[in-house]
């Protein structure tokens, strides 16, 4: 069953404040979503929370308990989701970066040029004592951001938008545990944007693929980290 809200309305209000905090954690995994505490906090009926909620559990941002009173929790972060979002992530923007041929060469120099600024903040950010684990994130968003909006066509720019979020969860809440290592990220940013200043489509999606792969084997060390030991259990 396909599921949509209208955009700018409470339903639409509700999903997006609720989402974001399950990105940032704010909503914990685990943590009870319970409709009527929704409605009564964000100051809304009931009627547009169900329908935010209803879209949230479609998306996996929710999980729903068997019986005929079902409760939602926030989903789970789970290793095994790592490689499936990083490498669908990977593979939209793989196919955003494959049309780059289609661009002339002063739209192709002018995102180069963007992308360069834009990793160029990102490095400066990953590299403050302490982390400012925020700015991080809103910096590493927008060099992606920057690297898509100019390539994705319309139907690729939404499946971005809907898988981008949940790659996003894993990055805002285990970021804190890659201090130090982010700035490597700025290394294979800095090979993404070389093959879009030379229009080099093939290099490109390469480069792509590397940047989300290592993204997600630093995200995977995080993971066992953060594990308990079970000596210590």
């Amino acid at each position: 069953m396909s599921i949509s809200i209208e955009r700018g309305g409470r339903s639409a209000h509700v999903y997006d404040g609720l989402r974001d905090q399950i990105v940032r954690g704010v909503l914990a995994p685990g943590a009870r979503v319970v409709e009527q505490d929704v409605a009564a906090r964000m100051g809304v009926g009931r009627t547009p929370v169900r329908e935010a909620l209803q879209l949230l559990l479609t998306e996996g941002y929710l999980v729903g308990s068997e019986g005929s009173r079902r409760q939602l929790a926030v989903a789970p972060l789970l290793e095994e989701d790592v490689d499936e979002l990083f490498g669908l992530i990977a593979d939209l923007e793989a196919a955003a970066v494959r049309r780059l041929p289609a661009l002339g060469d002063e739209a192709r120099a002018a995102l180069a040029a963007g992308l360069e600024v834009a990793n160029d903040v990102f490095g400066a950010t990953v590299t403050r004592v302490p982390l400012d684990l925020e700015a991080a994130f809103q910096t590493h968003q927008a060099f992606h951001a920057t690297l898509t909006e100019r390539l994705a066509g319309p139907r690729l720019a939404r499946l971005l938008d809907l898988v981008r979020p949940q790659v996003d969860r894993y990055e805002y809440v285990y970021g804190a545990l890659l201090e130090g290592e982010l700035g490597v990220a700025t290394r294979e940013h800095a090979d993404i944007v070389a093959a879009v200043r030379e229009g080099d489509a093939e290099r490109a999606e390469a480069a792509v693929r590397h940047n989300w792969r290592n993204a997600a084997e630093r995200l995977r060390a995080a993971f066992w980290r953060e594990a308990p030991d079970p000596a210590e259990a």
